[in-house]
């Protein structure tokens, strides 16, 4: 999550523009602030990047990224 209005900005422009890099690639998912659980089965050890770019996923929308599904 962003600290001020400049950075959540900054974040906007980053993930809209890798969005816009990526459009054509059905595979590669782009995010921002999206809740990433790494470890199966424990909730409690997640991070939300401010973007994220995930190579063989497809696009979509998600209420969290689950790394092992």
């Amino acid at each position: 999550m962003a600290d001020n209005t400049k950075q959540f900005r900054w974040i906007v422009v980053i993930q809209q523009n890798l969005e816009w890099l990526f459009a054509a690639e059905a595979n590669i998912f782009v995010a921002g602030d999206l809740l990433w659980y790494s470890v199966e089965g424990s909730n409690n050890i997640c991070t939300a990047p401010n973007v994220v770019v995930i190579f063989g996923r497809p696009k979509g929308d998600r209420g969290s990224y689950q790394q092992w599904q």
